[in-house]
């Protein structure tokens, strides 16, 4: 009896279509090219037309076979059906991923059974392409997959050397990777599908928290994930090595003050500083420093976080300078003045910022920009320049002239300037002294750091809500280093994520009356904090119980702000909790203040005589007054009556406005919009294009600050 050996094949398709079977099947009959397939290991063949063929067992092959072991074949063979006397399947791309499966099916981990996935080529042409077709041609492996992998390969105990040289990676890289095998599975789903960047996927292995990181993939995933949303989230508060500050202060110095920073494993962020308050501190000593060195100038020398701030008390911006209006002597100055700050800026840079000589050449340079400044006031002079922090230079310095009280006679004014001095305010340390709390680390790294002061926190949490008094103490003490004190008071550097900031108006000091009183209680407060040598919550810890909550209604108070710039902008939402506030409190406007003349100049005639007929006041001679005089006679009415327009008062009459509406002025002037930006008292002779409006009109009332 003749034996007859057969072959029999069991070929599951990638798209579950039916699979080949029987003996001498002809599977290529029902295959398409590059069509997905899973083939038994002890039918995959290598076929003799591979372009290596012939080439040993490498060293590496049974380093691939552990890479396999943990993370599968992430690349998919490239195999055609086999011929007479061949394996069902041969591969004509994936000889060395060939080798180390057999190697697996010899160690006992796997046997012939075991499935590998392959791409079929059935075709000519296809299996010639699949011969020569260079790695730089193939599709590259997603990103995700890679990731995946390498979570893989960690479960399995895989160094991250062995890692790298499995994929190909650099170390550093698998490193960074690595982290991001970590982050929800929404998160490389979106990031597979196109929906999310690689660098977006790096933001999201920054956020804690898992559950996060899968609302915000599904955003992505629905298609309304904002970068900025998503950038704002992590870096939101974060003080890096670029804050301007560190320029003066420099990295040598912070770090020899005991301040420590970190880098960012991705290498995408600048290093994170995690003592801002100590960088406060250094910064605060340099630039003290420097402000001091700048008494030639005689000038008031304030110190600021921000140079775009308004200007101090007692001091204006600097007007804006048309060059065509200078005389030939002032552009002299100034072509003068820009050479010496080119020359002296040149120098600066070529220097190391934090580094003593470099202050040298920056009082160089502040002197000159003075002198640019000055050469282009045509009335005044320089009284202050406010130093603030700059990464160009190492510093900011913005200038401002002394007010000019335009009304005061000007021989009175030289009388004054000759008998007051200017006075020179050195720069100030910030009222809250610096903190240094000792931490043991006792060898905790950056995650288990992380972790305890996340529990820590929540603890504190839980406690601080089952004490309401603790928890007015330290509301207290936030908005009162907010709202009270001097000095930089970043949130991040506060216990509480609370933010607040005082009511101003550019240009317009507090009225005494109203605001001004309550400033007062607050300078007075700040003394009395000064004086105690306490931190704020110790000293609002230390106060009665009245004294707290006045001291909490005079914080609230100053933190209101329904100011409205445009009468096109009108804030509805902000007016309607002022309505209710209002009510709560029984607000009255003229219980404190009455219409005054700075106020009432700011109205045209019309609006004058409407006043009149609120206050119920008969005088023939009104209609017939000059706008001065018309002004003083409603002055004197209402500081007779106690009296205050109702557009000022927030009630529900004030709420009844129209957005759309056009004020009408006696020029047809939108007069809002004509003195937008304008600070204090306009041209008291222009009365045409005033706003006119009858008292009760629907108009936004025009608040004085």
């Amino acid at each position: 009896m003749t034996m007859t050996k057969t072959r029999t094949a069991s070929i599951t398709t990638g798209k579950g279509a039916p699979g080949v079977s029987g003996p001498d099947a002809a599977p290529s009959a029902k295959l398409k090219d590059f069509q997905t397939i899973r083939v038994r290991l002890g039918d995959l063949g290598l076929a003799p037309e591979n372009l290596r063929f012939d080439e040993p067992v490498d060293e590496d092959i049974p380093q691939l076979a552990d890479t396999i072991g943990a993370a599968g074949v992430l690349i998919a063979p490239i195999v055609r059906p086999g011929r007479k006397n061949e394996a069902l399947f041969m591969a004509l791309d994936g000889r060395r991923r060939r080798m180390a499966l057999l190697l697996r099916r010899d160690r006992g981990e796997i046997d012939d059974d075991h499935l590998v996935t392959c791409q079929v080529v059935v075709s000519k042409a296809a299996e010639a392409a699949a011969l020569v077709l260079p790695n730089t041609e193939r599709a590259p492996i997603h990103t995700a997959a890679v990731i995946l992998a390498i979570g893989k390969f960690r479960r399995a105990r895989m160094d991250t050397a062995a890692i790298a040289k499995a994929l190909g990676y650099d170390v550093v890289e698998i490193r960074r990777l690595e982290a991001l095998a970590g982050v929800h599975a929404k998160v490389l789903d979106a990031f597979r599908q196109g929906r999310l960047t690689l660098k977006q996927v790096k933001l999201m292995a920054r956020i804690d928290d898992k559950a996060q990181q899968g609302q915000l993939a599904q955003a992505a995933l629905d298609g309304h994930l904002q970068d900025y949303q998503l950038r704002a989230r992590v870096e939101g508060g974060r003080v890096t090595v670029e804050d301007p500050r560190m320029a003066l202060v420099g990295m040598s110095r912070y770090a020899a003050a005991g301040g420590g920073s970190s880098s960012d494993l991705f290498g995408e962020m600048p290093d994170a500083i995690h003592d801002p308050d100590l960088l406060q501190h250094l910064w605060q000593e340099r630039i003290d420093g420097l402000g001091k060195k700048l008494a030639p100038l005689d000038l008031a020398v304030f110190t600021g976080p921000d140079g775009g701030v308004a200007a101090p008390d007692g001091f204006e911006s600097l007007p804006y300078v048309y060059h065509g209006d200078l005389t030939d002597t002032q552009k002299t100055a100034r072509a003068t003045a820009r050479e010496v700050i080119d020359a002296a800026s040149a120098r600066l840079k070529a220097l190391a910022f934090d580094g003593d000589a470099a202050i040298e050449v920056m009082v160089e340079v502040i002197i000159a920009r003075a002198a640019l400044a000055t050469a282009g006031l045509g009335q005044g002079e320089l009284g202050a320049v406010l130093l603030s922090p700059g990464a160009d230079l190492g510093f900011e310095a913005r200038f401002f002239r002394k007010a000019i009280d335009e009304e005061a006679d000007d021989d009175e004014a030289e009388d004054d300037d000759a008998t007051v001095g200017r006075v020179v305010v050195s720069a100030s340390p910030p009222d809250i002294a610096v903190a240094k709390v000792t931490v043991e680390l006792d060898g905790a790294g950056h995650s288990l750091h992380e972790t305890r002061t996340d529990i820590a926190t929540r603890g504190l949490i839980r406690d601080l809500a089952d004490n309401p008094a603790a928890a007015l103490t330290a509301l207290l003490a936030q908005l009162f280093k907010l709202l009270a004190l001097k000095g930089i008071n970043r949130v991040n550097e506060s216990a509480l994520t609370v933010e607040a900031s005082a009511y101003a108006r550019s240009g317009a000091p507090p009225m005494p009356d109203l605001d001004g009183e309550v400033f007062e209680r607050l300078a007075a407060r700040r003394e009395a904090y000064l004086a105690s040598n306490l931190r704020p919550i110790g000293f609002v810890d230390g106060l009665p119980h009245g004294e707290k909550m006045a001291l909490l209604a005079e914080l609230v108070a100053v933190s209101l702000d329904l100011k409205e710039v445009r009468n096109t902008m009108i804030r509805h939402s902000a007016r309607a909790e002022a309505v209710e506030i209002a009510a709560l409190c029984d607000a009255d406007l003229s219980v404190h203040w009455c219409a005054d003349t700075p106020f009432l100049a700011l109205h045209s005639k019309k609006q004058l005589l409407a006043m009149l007929a609120a206050m119920e006041v008969e005088d023939d001679r009104a209609a017939s007054l000059k706008k001065d005089d018309l002004v003083t006679l409603v002055g004197d009415a209402a500081a007779e009556r106690r009296w205050a327009p109702g557009a000022l008062s927030w009630t529900s009459a004030a709420l009844e406005v129209e957005p759309d509406a056009e004020p009408e002025g006696e020029g047809g002037t939108d007069a809002a919009a004509e003195h937008d930006g304008v600070e204090g008292v306009p041209d008291k002779g222009a009365e045409a294009g005033e706003l006119d409006a009858e008292d009760g009109d629907t108009v936004a009332p025009a608040i004085a600050a």
